[in-house]
């Protein structure tokens, strides 16, 4: 079953609904606050107390339409209040390269991947943060642009033209023959 068919129903109401939930998108959560921190402690850390707060407004929520959304807003808000309230810039990919290499057998496989998230980033980096997002957002973890709209709160048409204009941007980024 796919997941967006799996949660449309809603934030689910008992443990073994939310197992699943979690099973389902935690491995998502914490690859997209690696991406922001750039530390994989740290993004697992994030993504915990994710789940762990919206685990404890399940009775406030209401009607959630998009459970992966809500899931993805709730981790950019995460991800933004720690970097504001710790006073760190993000950090690269490669910062947090070491954190991912000790944590797999396949250290070639996820130093290569990690090498190619930091060409990415360095190209994206050149380019206005709400495009550089959307750009993620929908490349990287597969948001439908209805869904980046309701994580960045625009939209479905401005996150189409973000999407556009970050997409011209990259190209020609990459045309250039620039190394990130």
């Amino acid at each position: 079953m796919q997941e967006s068919a799996l949660w449309s129903e809603g934030v689910p109401r008992t443990r073994e609904g939310w197992g699943r939930l979690v099973d389902a998108f935690k491995d998502d959560i914490v690859r997209y606050a690696f991406r922001r921190v750039g530390d994989l402690q740290l993004a697992e850390d994030l993504a915990q107390d994710v789940f762990v707060r919206t685990y404890e407004a399940r009775g406030r929520l209401g009607e959630v339409r998009n459970v992966r959304a809500y899931l993805y807003k709730a981790a950019a808000n995460m991800c933004v209040d720690w970097l504001r309230k710790n006073k760190h810039g993000e950090k690269t990919i490669a910062d947090g390269a070491l954190a991912v290499e000790a944590k797999g057998p396949s250290a070639p496989e996820v130093t290569e991947a990690c090498e190619e998230l930091r060409r990415i980033e360095g190209i994206l980096r050149r380019i206005p943060q709400d495009q550089a997002e959307v750009l993620r957002l929908h490349v990287l973890d597969e948001l439908a642009f209805s869904e980046i709209a309701e994580v960045t709160g625009c939209t479905t048409a401005t996150v189409k033209s973000r999407f556009r204009y970050g997409l011209e941007k990259v190209r020609r980024a990459m045309g250039k023959g620039e190394e990130a």
